[in-house]
C-alpha cells in the first residue's frame, strides 16, 4: 500500500513491538468500521493491525480479548494496544476461514458444538459496571429507532404487524452478558487437527455486553435454517437449550434483526441484505404467530 504519514506511524509502531522490519498490507473491505492490515515480515504474516475509528469499540474489543486470554480461548492473542491511535496488534490464529473450505456434516456439527462452548465461556466473564439502561428499555428503544428508519422502505402493513407483535416485556429482569454479536461462520477460522477441526473466533469489533441470545441470531437466520442438527450441536456445546422465556426473547430479537437488516440493506442499496432481512423478518413474524 502507498504509505501515508498515518500508516507509516502504524508500521513503525508494529515494527517496534515485533522487533523486526515489517510491511503493512490492507485486508479490510470498504464500509468496515475499523481498518485491518496484515503485518508481514520476511517470512510471511506475523500479525494483524486493527485501527478503530470509534474509541468505545476499541476499548471493548481490547477488553474482551484480554479477558479471554485467561484461561486461553481460541481467539486472536492481543499482542499490543495503543490508545492514542486506537490500535490493536493481534496475533495470528492458525487455520483457514470456515467460508473458504468444504466441511463434512460431522465437521460442521463439531464446529457448532465448539461455538456453543465458546458462548458458554462468554457467560463466565464479568461485565464490570452494569449498564444504567435496563434491557427492557433498551429493546424498546431499538424497536422505535428501527421502525422510524424503516418508514418508506417497508410497507405500512408489515410495520403494523411488527408493532403488534413486538413485546419488550419478555426482557423484564434480563441482565447483559459479554457478546461477540457477529458469531457466524464468516468470523470462524478452522484449524485441522488429528482430533478433528478446531474452531477459532475472529473479529470482536462489535463485542459488548448485550442479551446473550444475540450471538445466536446469525446462526438462526442462516445455517440453522436447513440443518436442524446444527442447533442441536450448538445447544449440546452450550450445555442446555433455551427455556420458554429465552425462546420468546430469541423470536423478538430475530424480529428486530430482520427489521434492521432489511432497512439497512435498502438504505445502502444492498439488494442481498435487503432480501435476507425480509426473509428473516417474515420468519420472525411467523414464529410469533400473530
Amino acid at each position: 500500500m502507498p504509505p501515508t504519514p498515518e500508516t507509516e506511524r502504524w508500521r513503525r509502531w508494529a515494527q517496534q513491538r515485533l522487533h523486526q522490519p515489517v510491511a503493512l498490507v490492507p485486508v479490510d473491505h470498504p464500509g468496515q468500521e475499523a481498518r485491518v492490515l496484515e503485518v508481514r515480515g520476511e517470512r510471511g504474516t506475523l500479525a494483524y493491525l486493527k485501527q478503530h475509528r470509534v474509541a468505545d469499540k476499541w476499548r471493548r474489543e481490547q477488553t474482551i480479548l484480554a479477558l479471554l486470554a485467561d484461561p486461553p480461548t481460541p481467539v486472536p492473542p492481543l499482542l499490543a494496544t495503543d490508545s492514542s491511535g486506537l490500535l490493536l496488534l493481534l496475533g495470528v490464529l492458525p487455520g483457514t476461514p470456515a467460508t473458504r473450505i468444504t466441511l463434512s456434516a460431522p465437521e460442521r456439527r463439531s464446529l457448532h458444538e465448539q461455538a456453543g462452548r465458546f458462548r458458554r465461556r462468554l457467560d463466565t466473564i464479568p461485565i464490570g459496571a452494569p449498564d444504567p439502561t435496563p434491557v427492557i428499555a433498551a429493546m424498546a428503544r431499538r424497536h422505535r429507532a428501527w421502525c422510524e428508519r424503516a418508514r418508506g422502505h417497508l410497507s405500512p402493513t408489515v410495520l403494523t404487524r411488527v408493532e403488534r407483535v413486538f413485546d419488550p416485556g419478555c426482557f423484564e429482569g434480563t441482565t447483559r452478558r459479554w457478546c461477540h454479536r457477529d458469531l457466524a461462520p464468516h468470523n470462524w477460522i478452522v484449524e485441522a487437527t488429528p482430533g478433528g477441526p478446531r474452531l477459532g473466533i475472529l473479529d470482536f469489533g462489535r463485542a459488548r455486553p448485550d442479551v446473550w441470545l444475540v450471538d445466536v441470531l446469525e446462526l438462526w437466520d442462516r445455517c440453522w435454517v436447513d440443518d436442524p442438527s446444527l442447533p442441536e450441536a450448538f445447544w449440546a456445546g452450550y450445555g442446555r437449550r433455551p427455556d420458554p422465556g429465552e425462546s420468546r426473547q430469541l423470536q423478538q430479537l430475530a424480529l428486530l434483526h430482520g427489521l434492521a437488516t432489511a432497512t439497512w440493506g435498502d438504505r445502502h442499496r444492498d439488494a442481498a441484505r435487503s432480501r435476507h432481512g425480509r426473509i428473516t423478518l417474515h420468519r420472525a413474524l411467523e414464529a410469533l404467530g400473530r
